[in-house]
C-alpha cells in the first residue's frame, strides 16, 4: 500500500509541477513524451517500433509546449511509431456520447496520409483518428470518429495554408453525442451533426504515428502491418471520455478567445445564389416539407462523406419566405434499430389525432422510410416509420411502436401523406418497388394504416405525390394529382378508396435535372408549393454537391387539351429583386445585344408576338433558349451538366436542345417565357408554366453576354427583367 501511495503522490507531483494536473483534468490517457509513460494514474505505457527518440525542446518551442500544458519534451519519429494497445484497463476504448482528443504535432513533411493517433479500421469499424492528409495539392487536418448509430464514420476537415504545413499545430476534436467539432490552433474549423455513441468495440491497438492496414492489427502490430507513418515531432497527446469546455480548449491551444474560422459558405464560384444547397456535402430529395407557425421547413436527404448510402440524415433548413434559408443542426438522424432515413414527408397534426402533443405546439409528424440493411444486422429492410416533434420542428422523437407499415416488397419507400377532406382520412402514397406501382393507404390517427389498393404511373417510379387540388381555383371542383419522381403525372378522381385516372400520363418537366419533387404540407392560403432536387454531377472543387430548384406554385388549369398542371416561381422571389429593366413593343431583327445586363442572376419575363415571324433565340451567357415556331417547341442548349446518374435519353438531341426541349404552341399569337437564371442553372416556364424545363449547365468564366436574335424579326410585346441579389447576402 505504501508503494502504491508513493507512486500515486509522485504522479500527482509531476502533473502539478508541469501544470498538467488542471489542464489535463481526468484525461484517460496523457502522453507528454519525456518517456514512454502515460501521465495518468492508469499509465497506459507505450511500446516503440523502429526509430523513435525523445528530445528536449529548447527556446520558444519549449516555452510553447509548457504554455499548453506540455513539459518541453517531444517524441521524434523517423520511420518509427508507438503502440498503446487497448490501454491498461481498456480505457483507450473511448465510450459514450462525450469524447475529446488532443494532439500537438509538427510534421517534417506531408506527402500522403499521415496518421497522428488512431484506433483505425475501415469506415464500418474505425473508432477514432486524427491525421494529416494530402489530397491533390492540398493538405488537410482530419478528425474521424466512428459510430454504430448511423454506420460509417464522421469526418471533419480543415485545409492548412501551404506555409503552415510544417509548423506546430494544436488539434482538438470534441464530440457530445449531438455534434462534433474540430479546432486547429484555437479556431473552430469544421463541425458536423454527429449523433450516437462512439464506436467502442474496435479491437485494433491505439497507434501513434502509424496506421494499420485494414486487414491486420487486431492484436500485436508488426512492421509489415503498417501502411502509413508520420515523420516529425509530437509534443503531447491526450484523450478524454468527456466533452472539453471552451475554457479548456483555450488553455490547451494557448489562445485568449476561441474563434469561428469555418469556411464562408455560399460565395463559392459555382454556388447557386437563390436555389437552396446545403453548406457542404451531398444533398438529394426534398423531404418532410411542412409549414408551421410562419416557418417553412425543408428537410432533405443529406449524406456526409464516408457514410454508407443507406444511412442518410434528413438535413434541415428553415425559411419564412421560401427564398432566404438557414440550415440548422437539427437533423432527423438514422435510428439504431430502424436504420437510415430515406425519403418521406411530414404533416401538422392539427387535431392531435396521434396523441403526441404535450404543450401548446401542434405536433409535426414525419413519415420516413427507414432503409435498413438486414444482411449487415442493421434494421429490417425498408419499413415506414414515424418521428414526431412537439417543439415546432426543432427536435424529433421516434415513435416507440414503429414501424407503422412493415416491409411489403423489396425497397418499398418514400411515403407522402395528404389529407382527404371528403373521406375525412389521411392518405399515404408509397412507391411499391414493383415497376411503376404506387400503393395507397389510409389512416384516421396517423399511426394505424390500411392498404386501399395499387395504382400505377407509366414510366415513372419513386417519390410519389398524391393530393387534391382545385381546378381553375374553384374549390368546389377538385381533382386528384398523382405524380412520380421524374415529374410525370396523371389527373383523376378519388373516392376514398380508389384512384380513377382521367388523363393520360403527362410529362411534367422537360429538362435534364429535375427529380423527386414534393409539395409543402399545410402551406398558407391554400397554396400548393412544390420543390424538386436538381441532380447533377459535382461542380469542380465545391464543398457542396447538388441543389434544389426554385419553389413553384402548382395549380390545375383547364386547357384545350384538358386539365393540366401549371407551375410558376413563387412570388416571394420579389424579395431578391435588385435592378429592373423593361422593353415594350420593341421590334428586333438579327441580333440585339442586351448590353445593360452584365450579371449572372436574373428573373426574366418575356412575351413575344410570333404572328409574323415564328422563331427567335435568347442568349443567356453561354446557353441559348430557342423558340421554333414551325415545330412549336421551346428548347435550351449549352454546356450541360449531366444528372448524377447520367444524361436523360431523349431522341434527336443536339447542341440546341441538350438542356431540354418542350412542346409550346402560341396563345393568341404570342409566346410567354419566364426564365430564372442562376450561376449554374436555368428554369424555363413556358406560357405561364404549362411546360417547364429545369436544367443545370457549366458556366463559362467571365461570359456576361446577353442577346435576343430573330432572323426574320419579331416584336417583343413586353419584357420585364430583374437582376437578383444573392439569397445568401448578409
Amino acid at each position: 500500500m505504501k508503494v502504491f501511495l508513493l507512486g500515486f503522490i509522485s504522479c500527482l507531483f509531476f502533473l502539478s509541477a508541469s501544470g498538467q494536473q488542471t489542464v489535463f483534468k481526468d484525461a484517460v490517457a496523457l502522453w507528454s513524451f519525456a518517456d514512454l509513460n502515460d501521465k495518468t494514474v492508469q499509465n497506459s505505457s507505450l511500446e516503440t517500433s523502429g526509430k523513435v527518440s525523445f528530445i528536449k525542446l529548447t527556446g520558444k518551442e519549449a516555452q510553447d509546449s509548457k504554455n499548453r500544458g506540455g513539459n518541453g519534451y517531444a517524441v521524434q519519429l523517423k520511420g518509427g511509431w508507438l503502440s498503446a494497445g487497448q490501454g491498461m484497463n481498456e480505457e483507450l476504448n473511448l465510450s459514450g456520447k462525450n469524447v475529446s482528443i488532443l494532439v500537438r504535432v509538427k510534421p517534417d513533411y506531408v506527402k500522403s496520409f499521415v496518421p497522428i493517433i488512431n484506433k483505425s479500421g475501415n469506415d464500418q469499424s474505425l473508432a477514432y483518428s486524427i491525421a494529416l492528409n494530402k489530397n491533390g495539392d492540398n493538405v488537410f487536418v482530419e478528425a474521424r470518429i466512428g459510430s454504430d448509430e448511423i454506420a460509417g464514420l464522421h469526418i471533419l476537415r480543415y485545409k492548412l495554408p501551404e506555409e503552415e504545413i510544417q509548423q506546430w499545430h494544436d488539434i482538438i476534436f470534441r464530440f457530445n453525442g449531438k455534434i462534433s467539432e474540430l479546432y486547429v490552433d484555437g479556431v473552430l474549423r469544421d463541425d458536423e451533426v454527429t449523433v450516437g455513441e462512439i464506436r467502442n468495440w474496435n479491437r485494433k491497438p491505439v497507434l501513434i504515428g502509424a496506421q494499420c492496414k485494414l486487414s491486420a492489427g487486431y492484436a500485436a502490430v508488426s512492421e509489415e502491418d503498417i501502411e502509413f507513418k508520420l515523420e516529425g515531432l509530437i509534443d503531447h497527446i491526450a484523450l478524454w471520455n468527456r466533452y472539453l469546455t471552451d475554457a479548456e480548449i483555450k488553455k490547451l491551444s494557448y489562445v485568449k478567445e476561441l474563434k469561428d474560422g469555418k469556411p464562408e459558405y455560399y460565395s463559392e464560384k459555382y454556388r447557386p445564389q437563390f436555389h437552396f444547397s446545403a453548406q457542404k456535402h451531398w444533398l438529394n430529395d426534398p423531404n418532410g416539407l411542412v409549414y408551421y407557425d410562419g416557418v417553412y421547413h425543408l428537410f432533405f436527404q443529406y449524406m456526409p462523406p464516408h457514410r454508407p448510402g443507406a444511412f442518410k440524415d434528413w438535413g434541415h433548413a428553415v425559411s419564412t419566405d421560401l427564398v432566404h434559408w438557414e440550415q440548422t443542426p437539427n437533423h432527423i438522424t438514422p435510428h439504431k434499430v430502424w436504420s437510415g432515413c430515406w425519403s418521406g414527408s411530414a404533416v401538422v397534426d392539427v387535431n392531435n389525432v396521434a396523441g403526441f402533443q404535450t404543450g401548446k405546439d401542434k405536433t409535426i409528424i414525419a413519415f420516413i422510410t427507414n432503409g435498413g440493411s438486414p444482411g449487415n444486422g442493421l434494421g429490417p429492410l425498408c419499413t415506414q416509420c414515424i418521428a414526431y416533434s412537439t417543439d415546432g420542428g426543432t427536435t424529433f422523437t421516434y415513435y416507440d411502436q414503429n414501424p407503422i407499415i412493415r416491409n411489403i416488397h423489396n425497397a418499398n419507400r418514400d411515403p407522402k401523406v395528404a389529407w382527404d377532406e371528403v373521406s375525412k382520412q389521411w392518405i399515404m402514397s408509397l412507391y411499391m418497388d414493383r415497376a411503376n406501382e404506387f400503393g395507397l393507404f389510409a389512416s384516421t390517427d396517423l399511426k394505424e394504416w390500411k392498404q386501399l389498393g395499387i395504382t400505377s404511373l407509366d414510366k415513372d417510379a419513386e417519390c410519389p405525390g398524391f393530393e387534391s387540388l382545385p381546378v381553375d381555383g374553384d374549390q368546389s371542383n377538385k381533382k386528384w394529382l398523382l405524380y412520380g419522381a421524374m415529374g410525370s403525372y396523371m389527373i383523376g378522381s378519388f373516392d376514398g378508396t380508389r384512384f380513377i385516372p382521367e388523363s393520360k400520363v403527362i410529362q411534367g418537366d422537360y429538362g435534364n435535372n429535375y427529380y423527386a419533387a414534393q409539395t409543402w404540407s399545410d402551406a398558407p392560403d391554400g397554396r400548393c408549393i412544390i420543390l424538386a432536387w436538381m441532380p447533377t454531377q459535382r461542380y469542380p472543387d465545391m464543398p457542396f454537391e447538388q441543389q434544389m430548384n426554385f419553389p413553384a406554385d402548382l395549380t390545375l388549369r383547364t386547357t384545350p387539351e384538358g386539365i393540366r398542371v401549371f407551375k410558376m416561381p413563387v412570388p416571394e422571389i420579389k424579395n431578391l429583386y435588385d435592378k429592373a429593366y423593361q422593353w415594350q413593343n420593341h421590334f428586333v431583327k438579327d441580333t440585339y445585344l442586351i448590353s445593360e445586363l452584365n450579371g449572372d442572376l436574373y428573373d426574366m419575363d418575356i412575351e413575344v408576338d410570333v404572328n409574323h415571324s415564328s422563331s427567335f433565340e435568347i442568349g443567356l451567357r453561354n446557353i441559348t433558349v430557342y423558340y421554333d415556331g414551325a415545330g412549336k417547341t421551346v428548347s435550351c442548349g449549352g454546356t450541360s451538366v449531366k444528372p448524377a446518374w447520367g444524361e436523360r435519353n431523349r431522341p434527336n438531341m443536339n447542341a440546341t436542345n441538350n438542356l431540354g426541349e418542350a412542346p409550346l404552341s402560341p396563345v393568341d399569337g404570342k409566346i410567354k417565357l419566364r426564365m430564372l437564371l442562376d450561376r449554374t442553372s436555368i428554369e424555363i416556364f413556358g406560357n405561364d408554366g404549362q411546360v417547364v424545363i429545369t436544367s443545370c449547365f457549366m458556366p463559362e468564366d467571365n461570359n456576361r453576354t446577353y442577346s435576343f436574335t430573330s432572323k426574320e424579326g419579331v416584336n417583343i410585346v413586353n419584357a420585364k427583367i430583374f437582376s437578383l441579389k444573392s439569397a445568401w447576402d448578409k
